[in-house]
């Protein structure tokens, strides 16, 4: 059994030791899940910090179908969207998010130089909401294309589609960006 089901198990017991190091496991890659979606810092936390909270409420609502991940994820990607959907400025067109892209610096950047990582971040937000999910999901948190279908419910076929879309707009991106001096 893995270290996962042996938590939710312990949290389902009472006690509250297992939903901790659930959260202690996932919180990091929520986070950066999150952040890489929207970019923006304090929102970012907000929108982890409430998918915890769902996880926490629908706990014994999760079937081992998949794995916890996959179900956190799904979360996590839900939870993203109706922040994204409240919002007036991103509802409809999802090329809106460019223009509010917050810069901070995370755990994942800190191989690269500021700049870099700062032109790296803008080309991520520049680019459609529906192709950067994948991409994150793939490139970033290493999921496989399995997982990556499970999260976003779409075929596998789709995945490989918008991952490869992703890459191709975040490569123009950075190519256009400094005039290709990364």
């Amino acid at each position: 059994m893995n270290e996962d089901i042996l938590c939710i198990e312990r949290f389902l017991a009472g006690e509250e030791e297992g939903f901790e190091a659930l959260v202690r496991k996932y919180q990091d890659r929520v986070l950066n899940i999150v952040y890489s979606l929207i970019g923006r810092d304090r929102e970012s936390e907000d929108i982890a910090q409430e998918v915890f909270l769902k996880v926490y409420h629908h706990l014994s609502s999760f079937r081992q179908r998949s794995q916890f991940s996959t179900w956190l994820y799904r979360i996590v990607m839900n939870t993203t969207y109706d922040f994204l959907r409240k919002r007036r400025n991103y509802t409809s067109d999802e090329g809106a998010i460019k223009n509010s892209v917050a810069l901070l610096e995370g755990p994942r950047e800190a191989v690269l130089t500021k700049e870099k990582a700062e032109i790296i971040r803008k080309a991520l937000g520049s680019i459609p909401l529906k192709f950067r999910a994948a991409v994150v999901l793939k490139d970033i948190e290493g999921l496989s294309y399995i997982d990556i279908s499970k999260v976003l419910r779409c075929s596998i076929g789709t995945v490989e589609s918008k991952i490869y879309r992703a890459r191709q707009l975040l490569k123009t991106q950075l190519l256009k960006s400094e005039g290709g001096a990364i």
